[in-house]
């Protein structure tokens, strides 16, 4: 069976990051499993230049409103890419008329929306999938294989520590958002978001937990783009660009996360996650801690205690690599729903609730000091 997509914030003028086109459309549009079947932006105008603009089928709808794609009884499943603060908005009128529904990380802008959301899903029984890709990387299916394997031992505590490119003196004048708390945007609720949530995943559940939260640039910088950086504004900034967080898991493993936002010093590596097991050692040495948007570049190391060897583990490939790299993981996650795949190597909206509220407790516990 096809299943028919609807995509809400597909356009032909894309502002931020433009990941709709960039990340869904490439698999997508190739995809044997999936049709694209109507578009929604914020006018029937622009959904009808997006359809033009990127080579849809001539008979693809073109809505104006959430509400007119809810309504469209072809529409299996719709996926929603446009700035964090209006995901809830988009997309509870095709919740609770039971569509299944792809929603980009972070489901909302803060738990309490993001909760309507879950609650709306749970309600009708859609099928839910958030913008959680991590967890289908060959290198984090790799990792939690060998720990799974019992190739390390049970594991006694892991450390990952890198660099975000955003959130640090400068922001890119696209992404200004992510200077401003109430949008729900910013290195914390994405970077460490997306982080914490393939460690969690790959490790294990937090038992107890303790962050330290900081905004060390309260003004920054606002430059035209990574490449040139030239200074084009500036910015108030009210979200944090050091977190620090330290956790038991429940396994009984200890944790420590620490990100810092900013562009990175040409030093390498410029992220390092390592794990640490009863026979064995795992290690990461890359230059970004984003594996939900980078494929390559993440060489995994094996130590085995015993024979003190050192192995580089080779990670295997296949035709979803031949996709841009922003495409591959978004791709790895539609492939297993097509298939109906019931590992949790996709994220639930149940499973991006959690992230939202540790991110929110974190984030009371700076409002309040702690």
């Amino acid at each position: 069976m096809v299943i028919r997509v609807g995509i809400i914030g597909l356009s032909a003028k894309a502002t931020g990051t433009g990941w709709a086109a960039s990340a869904h459309l490439p698999y997508l549009q190739k995809s044997p499993h999936y049709k694209i079947v109507a578009l929604c932006n914020s006018s029937r105008g622009n959904a009808e230049a997006a359809i033009k603009a990127f080579g849809l089928s001539a008979d693809t709808k073109a809505y104006g409103s959430p509400e007119e794609l809810a309504d469209d009884a072809n529409v299996d499943l719709v996926v929603v890419n446009t700035r964090v603060d209006t995901h809830d908005t988009l997309l509870l009128p095709s919740l609770r008329k039971a569509k299944a529904a792809f929603c980009e990380w972070p489901l909302a802008a803060n738990e309490a929306r993001a909760k309507e959301m879950l609650e709306a899903a749970e309600k009708s029984g859609s099928r839910t999938m958030a913008g959680l890709q991590a967890r289908a990387s060959p290198v984090i299916q790799k990792i939690k294989k060998i720990i799974d394997d019992g190739t390390i031992g049970k594991v006694l505590s892991s450390t990952l520590y890198g660099y975000t490119h955003n959130g640090g003196a400068e922001e890119s004048e696209s992404v200004s958002y992510m200077t401003q708390r109430e949008v729900g945007g910013n290195i914390l609720t994405i970077h460490f978001g997306h982080t914490i949530d393939y460690l969690l995943y790959t490790l294990g559940e937090i038992e107890t937990v303790q962050s330290l939260l900081a905004t060390q640039f309260p003004e920054v910088k606002l430059v035209d783009s990574w490449a040139t950086r030239k200074v084009v504004g500036v910015a108030k900034k009210n979200t944090p660009d050091q977190i620090l967080l330290q956790a038991k898991l429940k396994t009984g493993a200890l944790l420590s996360v620490h990100i810092q936002g900013g562009y990175p010093p040409p030093f390498d590596p410029k992220a390092l996650w390592r794990i640490a097991g009863e026979k064995g050692d795992i290690e990461i040495a890359a230059d970004s801690i984003l594996l939900n948007v980078r494929t390559e570049g993440f060489p995994i190391r094996l130590h085995i205690r015993e024979t003190g060897v050192v192995e580089d583990i080779a990670i295997e490939k296949n035709e979803l690599d031949n996709l841009p790299m922003p495409a591959r993981n978004i791709g790895r996650v539609y492939e297993a729903f097509a298939a109906d795949d019931k590992s949790n190597s996709i994220a639930s909206f149940q499973d991006a609730f959690r992230i939202h509220v540790l991110i929110e407790s974190m984030l009371n516990n700076w409002d309040e000091g702690i």
